[in-house]
């Protein structure tokens, strides 16, 4: 099975999403985790990080793509709206480009803020995607609305 999750944090950004991609790894799953360029809590990207362009990298044996997002800052609600609104906005220009040829069983979208991000995850044109989980609901392809269980 082929998971692409589509988080905008991740390691080495602390959060749960980072153990449940190694998780999955390790019991076979072939993971892809397309996020942003760390940068919480500090809201400066981490060392050796750029902001601009999409890279490339491991972590516990699987794909990482990042792309592009300003940094959050710190302290203010407009640095804030503008972090969470460069991920979605880097998810329609570069994940297409950057996941062109793949093709995935399950996207995952792990939004711990606004839900919103998961829409260039629902839109993307070239993901081929079966099905988009995310939280406790399931989403279609094509069509956003719940599927019962």
């Amino acid at each position: 099975m082929k998971v692409l999750i589509w988080t905008q944090y991740f390691w080495p950004e602390n959060f749960h999403i980072n153990s449940v991609a190694r998780a999955l790894f390790e019991q076979g799953v072939k993971v892809t985790v397309l996020t942003g360029k760390p940068n919480y809590p500090e809201g400066k990207l981490f060392p050796g990080y750029k902001a601009g362009g999409v890279y490339r990298e491991k972590f516990s044996g699987f794909d990482v793509i990042r792309v592009p997002l300003k940094e959050r800052g710190f302290g203010t609600a407009k640095g804030l709206a503008l972090n969470y609104l460069s991920f979605i906005i880097s998810g329609y220009l570069f994940a297409p480009f950057a996941l062109r040829g793949k093709k995935f069983d399950i996207v995952f979208v792990y939004a711990p803020s606004p839900l919103l991000q998961a829409l260039p995850a629902i839109l993307s044109p070239g993901l081929n995607m079966f099905r988009l989980y995310s939280g406790y609901r399931t989403y279609g392809r094509k069509h956003c609305r719940r599927q019962s269980s």
